[in-house]
């Protein structure tokens, strides 16, 4: 297997990279976190093969209090023209989806705690999964849905072979849940699970987990594939 560049963009302390680092340390790609919250410098899109943009507390539009995500934007941008693989992730998610023409928008309610999404149509469709977000996306012109629910109808999308967009959080660890479940400002609303409710969850992580390394070497393998064309020009 060839050996990635791989750039994890992170955006606060509290939205941590979780299973991503330990699935990219065990196949060994060179990897970085770069965390665009405490200065660091995005990469050179010619210096990546992999972009996996991860969650964050803001808005995608709170770029007067987060001036790194225009810079962001305008790089993320740049990528997809040069066909880079990238994975969003919650926040990531939605900013793939406004860069490529959909709209982001605060949602009815909150989504919090564990929450099924459809996957298709088949008999191991539903996936348990966790949720921590008030906004949502629309599926931008030429992308296609992959994930579904009755709370937030849009959970995943793809665009072409290279691109994914994730709304809930695949990369979650079992320390992450129980901060996030002892969070001091802990949402309400008619979707938002009671703490408990989260902490008994954490069964679930095994099968969310499992899921997730899959559509990892899935995109891995474009990835791959495309860095490997490109050592051929």
């Amino acid at each position: 297997m060839k050996k990635l560049r791989v750039h994890v963009l992170q955006h606060s302390d509290g939205t941590p990279p979780g299973t991503v680092v330990d699935w990219l340390k065990a196949r060994g790609h060179d990897f970085k976190v770069v965390q665009l919250h405490k200065g660091d410098a995005l990469p050179m899109v010619g210096e990546t093969d992999w972009l996996i943009v991860l969650g964050g507390a803001m808005n995608l539009d709170d770029v007067a209090q987060f001036p790194f995500l225009t810079a962001e934007k305008g790089f993320l941008r740049e990528a997809l023209g040069a066909r880079k693989t990238c994975l969003g992730l919650c926040l990531g998610g939605q900013m793939l989806a406004q860069i490529l023409g959909g709209q982001v928008k605060k949602h009815a309610h909150w989504e919090v705690g564990w929450h099924a999404v459809h996957l298709g149509t088949g008999p191991d469709s539903r996936l348990m999964v966790f949720q921590w977000h008030e906004d949502t996306f629309d599926i931008p012109p030429g992308g296609v849905l992959v994930a579904a629910n009755s709370i937030t109808p849009n959970q995943a999308f793809a665009y072409g072979e290279n691109i994914i967009g994730v709304q809930f959080h695949p990369e979650a660890t079992e320390e992450w849940v129980r901060e996030c479940a002892a969070d001091k400002d802990y949402p309400t609303g008619p979707h938002v699970q009671a703490a408990d409710q989260v902490l008994e969850g954490l069964v679930f992580l095994v099968p969310m987990k499992k899921w997730f390394f899959t559509l990892l070497e899935r995109m891995e393998a474009v990835a791959v594939r495309n860095s490997s064309r490109a050592d051929t020009r």
